[in-house]
């Protein structure tokens, strides 16, 4: 009966080596996944952040928080620039990585609260400052967040964090980002042409995140954004893309406007109705009701995502449009109009004739059904899916019945003497 146990012990182990078999080699997500945004870490930012009161350019809070700022920047390269204007004294603070590398692109976040909840439900306290947690600490906890995990991201170019003051005082359209408007009237052209893309977060932490394009905002910038948006959905499995509006579109007046007049490529992403059901700027927005309660993990880390897939994939780099016309610039013999990246290929041409160019199809070579030219996942999982189930069904009933015919052999040979 020994050998019986024996026989009985090594089908077992084979049994189980065929079923991990058939686990191997089943699909990893790509590298562009492994995104390493802490929503939690961002939102202890929050809290910190509102702790310290209504941050007024100008005042204790203010100066407070921007030297918070600054220590938790160890490695990044900080200026800081005072300026007077509409009567506010306000303060922008840059942190730069990789200081002098070129093709910078900037994260932009205002850190002043509103001096006032002028659209308060209570009429006594629309002249009291407001706390500010989604409209101010929302987008430089992100900023925050994200300087935490850049310098391991090994990236080949600038990065910028701006955190703009003296965004939210206004009583007109007049007198609202007077920070931007400082930082955009102190640059230079060269300085100006060599800003690759600058993208502005603002009040993106309500828990009822809704996301949708706002105008002005570059094309190419919001078109790689939504790209992002689905492909950390589709493929990372990671955000529910329902948040976003496709089909939408808001005006804004924003920190990111001043840019835009100078011709950067910029867009805001903000959440233009703050609170569950909120209407177009309504909702709890410059109201007193603006707590660190309203604000979520989880949706801070979802624009999060969004900020660093976009610097894993270069995203935020080559946005602006090149004005040439049937102008070879490289002389490869190929217009520079659809030879867009001077690398002597046509970018106009479909190799695999899916509708997808290839200067922005991930498979040139294999015809695809998805947004990167690719065959569509669902349909690969699907086919490695079906093989896996009959290559266990197929192992598992050899392994049964070579099991039985062994254990029924030496059964007999036990009985016969043989064993």
């Amino acid at each position: 009966m020994r050998k019986v146990f024996v026989a009985f012990v090594a089908a077992l182990f084979i049994v189980q080596m065929a079923i991990s078999a058939t686990g191997q080699g089943s699909e990893q997500n790509p590298a562009e996944c492994a995104l390493q945004f802490d929503g939690d870490l961002a939102n202890q930012s929050v809290h910190f952040q509102t702790d310290l009161g209504p941050r007024l350019p100008g005042s204790t809070a203010s100066s407070a928080l921007r030297e918070s700022i600054k220590s938790n920047l160890s490695g990044w390269h900080i200026t800081e620039s005072t300026h007077h204007s509409k009567g506010w004294t306000l303060t922008n603070l840059y942190a730069t990585w990789n200081k002098g590398m070129g093709s910078e692109v900037i994260f932009a976040a205002h850190y002043d609260t509103r001096h006032k909840g002028d659209r308060d439900w209570n009429e006594s306290r629309r002249g009291d400052p407001i706390d500010g947690a989604n409209d101010g600490a929302s987008g430089v906890a992100v900023l925050l967040e994200l300087a935490r995990i850049i310098p391991q991201m090994n990236l080949s170019h600038e990065v910028t964090l701006f955190f703009t003051d003296a965004e939210d005082q206004g009583d007109d359209w007049s007198t609202y980002v007077l920070g931007a408007k400082a930082w955009a009237d102190n640059l230079t052209t060269e300085e100006a042409n060599s800003i690759e893309s600058f993208i502005l977060v603002d009040m993106i932490g309500d828990s009822d995140l809704t996301l949708r394009q706002t105008d002005p905002g570059n094309e190419t910038l919001w078109n790689r954004t939504k790209e992002i948006i689905t492909y950390i959905d589709d493929v990372c499995e990671l955000n529910d893309s329902s948040y976003f509006d496709f089909e939408n579109i808001d005006s804004i007046y924003d920190d990111h406007v001043p840019a835009d007049n100078l011709g950067i490529p910029a867009i805001d992403i903000i959440d233009t109705r703050y609170g569950e059901g909120a209407d177009y700027l309504g909702g709890h927005w410059h109201t007193h009701n603006d707590t660190d309660d309203k604000v979520s993990a989880e949706s801070l880390q979802t624009v999060g995502y969004i900020l660093e897939s976009g610097l894993i994939s270069g995203a935020w780099l080559n946005v602006r449009i090149q004005n040439t016309q049937d102008v070879d610039t490289n002389s490869d013999g190929i217009d520079s109009e659809i030879d867009t990246d001077s690398d002597g290929i046509d970018s106009e041409i479909d190799t695999d004739s899916d509708g997808i160019i290839d200067s922005n199809d991930n498979c040139p070579d294999t015809p695809g059904d998805d947004d990167y030219g690719c065959p569509n996942e669902d349909e690969v999982s699907a086919t490695s899916n079906d093989w896996d189930e009959t290559t266990t069904g197929i192992l598992l009933m050899l392994c049964i019945l070579f099991v039985w015919g062994n254990f029924a052999w030496l059964v007999f040979a036990d009985n016969r003497g043989e064993g």
